[in-house]
């Protein structure tokens, strides 16, 4: 049987995450109605921590340079179109420059006319294009809802406007250019008043043919978890990983919690409580499947910048997401629960074997009874044998086990590791 199913020309630096983790009780994903998400597998309800909010919690762990962090966002033309306003600048120069903004960062749409926005923010409310919501109908509305007065309504209805419907991924150096834009207008207007209405609508041509996103020079965040530009394909960033949804691997069951507060003032001296509802929660042992492309991360990386920088930058992107799966989970109702906790295990292999999830193995759920992590474990070890026997999988194992009870002997025996240290030399080693 060939070493690999793949071609030694196609074959990728692929790191393989299979992470099994216990949460105590918790909620720290919870769907509309306020319950612990879930999903059906196998016939039985599991519970389920979404992609979205395990990648989240991954961008926004402590141990993730805050510099290399992209930002999902409707409101940069917001804050473009309040710094113009706050160095006195007018009302339809600051949401012309805002709308030039988003068109340039992703948003789309024609190119912002001047006249277009002197409709936007004219006094007349008959003159005035629609801005908000169903449940925000008129300044009335917004004044009711918000406590504004008119003026403060009036202003909500800009900053609005110069906002966009959908969420924009905008790379740290490419915020600091929109400043560093923003600032040279300010300048600009504080230099040479007449000639700013020039200066800008020229900037404005300038930043809707150009735009204001980059193909290079992209932040570890971008490098690792993908942008997508629907307005222009071309600054869409394809990601290096993939993060599947955590699942529990028995049966799950969410249970409701009844709580009060009790009345502490009681000047009416009663028997009541100030305070009661019910809150929702479950628990068990999650499956999270990852997988990492260090040689497309390393591509995407090298965009813009010396091959020492991007090595560099690839090995802090790799070292910030394994440390991730090990230790970031999502906080909804952390304070609740206090249910922060470290992976007890990880399967990683690493080489060029086709990405495959290993949550077949909990197709059929693990028995309630016993010790769960530790048949799961015993399940994933034995499910994974079972998959590099049968389709003749050649990549390098190493397998976290920081579970005392499936450890056995004095020592490890390999591909088993036992510290945290350990693992991270396996998936920081140079590829071979």
């Amino acid at each position: 049987m060939p070493d690999s199913l793949l071609p030694p020309a196609v074959r990728a630096d692929l790191l393989q995450f299979h992470v099994l983790t216990a949460f105590p009780p918790h909620n720290i994903n919870r769907d509309e109605d306020g319950r612990p998400k879930t999903c059906r597998f196998g016939g039985a309800v599991r519970g389920r921590i979404s992609s979205q909010a395990r990648k989240r919690a991954l961008r926004f762990a402590p141990h993730f340079p805050d510099a290399q962090r992209a930002t999902r966002t409707r409101e940069a033309g917001i804050e473009v179109f309040r710094s113009l306003t706050s160095a006195g600048i007018d009302d339809v120069s600051a949401l012309l420059a805002a709308l030039a903004v988003n068109m340039a960062t992703g948003a789309g749409g024609p190119v912002p006319k001047e006249e277009d926005v002197r409709t936007i923010v004219s006094p007349d409310p008959k003159k005035q294009k629609k801005v908000f919501d169903e449940k925000e109908k008129t300044l009335a509305d917004v004044m009711a809802k918000y406590g504004m007065d008119r003026a403060a309504a009036e202003r909500y209805r800009l900053e609005r406007y110069a906002g966009t419907e959908q969420g924009l991924v905008i790379g740290t150096r490419e915020f600091v250019r929109i400043r560093e834009a923003v600032a040279a207008l300010i300048d600009i207007r504080a230099r040479d008043p007449d000639a700013f209405p020039d200066a800008l609508q020229g900037w404005v041509r300038a930043v809707c043919r150009d735009g204001l996103l980059t193909r290079a020079d992209h932040d570890l965040d971008t490098a690792l978890f993908g942008r997508m530009v629907a307005a222009d394909p071309a600054f869409n960033v394809e990601a290096a990983c993939a993060v599947g949804h955590a699942f529990t691997t028995h049966a799950f069951m969410t249970e409701g919690d009844y709580f009060s507060a009790g009345e502490e003032l009681n000047v009416l001296g009663g028997t009541g409580a100030a305070i009661t509802s019910y809150a929702f929660f479950g628990g068990g042992v999650y499956y999270q499947h990852a997988v990492l492309d260090r040689g497309h991360l390393r591509e995407t990386l090298s965009r813009g910048r010396t091959a020492e920088e991007a090595d560099r930058l690839a090995v802090e992107a790799v070292d910030a997401f394994v440390t991730g799966l090990l230790f970031a989970q999502p906080k909804g109702k952390r304070n609740s629960h206090a249910s922060d906790v470290a992976a007890s295990y990880v399967l990683v292999t690493r080489g060029g074997d086709p990405a495959m999830n290993l949550g077949l193995a909990y197709l059929q759920p693990i028995d309630s009874q016993g010790d769960i992590m530790l048949a799961s474990i015993r399940r994933l070890d034995a499910f994974h044998d079972t998959a590099r026997s049968a389709y003749g999988l050649s990549n390098r194992v190493c397998a976290f086990n920081g579970y005392g009870p499936a450890r056995t002997g004095n020592a490890p025996a390999a591909p088993e590791v036992w510290t945290v240290e350990e693992l991270r030399r396996f998936v920081l080693e140079p590829a071979r």
